[in-house]
């Protein structure tokens, strides 16, 4: 039998403070993430891609389910980013990845 996958609804916390904004696809990884309460691996908006540190090559745009494996989205790579929208998704920039990516500003 297989899993049985529950949703949960409502909306999402986006982590733009102004449009417009540029983006590029990508494959976000599945390894390293650690499981919710309910067994759901989700990659939050506004997470450094693909790392952290100096290697940023930008940011999560929206929330991303990685519970079956890895998933397609879309990284911020220039823009305004909004703070306080990252605490409440509980990201937290380092300032290797911040002066990684010069075309995004951080905002509160």
């Amino acid at each position: 039998m297989g899993r049985v996958k529950s949703e949960t609804y409502g909306q999402a916390v986006g982590v733009l403070k102004f449009f417009p904004y540029q983006a590029k696809k990508a494959l976000i990884l599945e390894e390293g993430v650690t499981a919710d309460a309910d067994g759901n691996k989700i990659v939050k908006a506004g997470t450094p891609f693909p790392s952290n540190d100096d290697a940023c090559e930008g940011y999560v745009l929206e929330d991303i389910d990685v519970t079956n494996g890895d998933a397609p989205g879309a990284v911020v790579f220039e823009g305004t980013i909004d703070n306080a929208k990252l605490a409440l998704n509980g990201i937290t920039v380092s300032d290797d990845a911040k002066a990684a990516t010069p075309r995004v500003t951080f905002m509160d």
